[in-house]
């Protein structure tokens, strides 16, 4: 019977010292797995950051031909606004001449119509 005790009690210390072996190679593994874990999360983060890269390039290509198309819509307009207004000056320049003309005229019948007119 004493075999038999001293069998358990040296089976039940190997069994400790596989146990507590097992959680020291368990916790190994969790490191080394903490690592692998990491860069996998690296990996993905900068597979992440390179996708909002080409983003960002592209919303700045974007954003570059709308500022181009803005430029040239600018240049259009203050063209056109450039030729209004030369039509709008060349149009009261005519319009002043032609009150000129009219009080040229008026200036010339006024002593016609004077004459013309009785007297009362």
């Amino acid at each position: 019977m004493q075999d038999i005790a001293e069998l358990e009690r040296r089976i039940t210390a190997a069994l400790e010292r596989i146990t507590r072996g097992v959680d020291t190679l368990g916790a190994a593994a969790s490191e080394a797995a903490a690592p692998a874990e990491d860069s996998a999360e690296i990996t993905r983060l900068t597979e992440a950051l390179d996708e909002e890269r080409m983003a960002n390039a592209q919303l700045n290509e974007r954003l570059r031909v709308i500022r181009d198309r803005e430029a040239e819509a600018r240049a259009g307009l203050e063209a056109k606004i450039a030729q209004l207004t030369a039509e709008l000056e060349a149009l009261h320049a005519s319009r002043a001449e032609a009150v000129a003309e009219m009080d040229d005229i008026l200036t010339a019948l006024t002593p016609l119509i004077e004459e013309a007119s009785p007297h009362a």
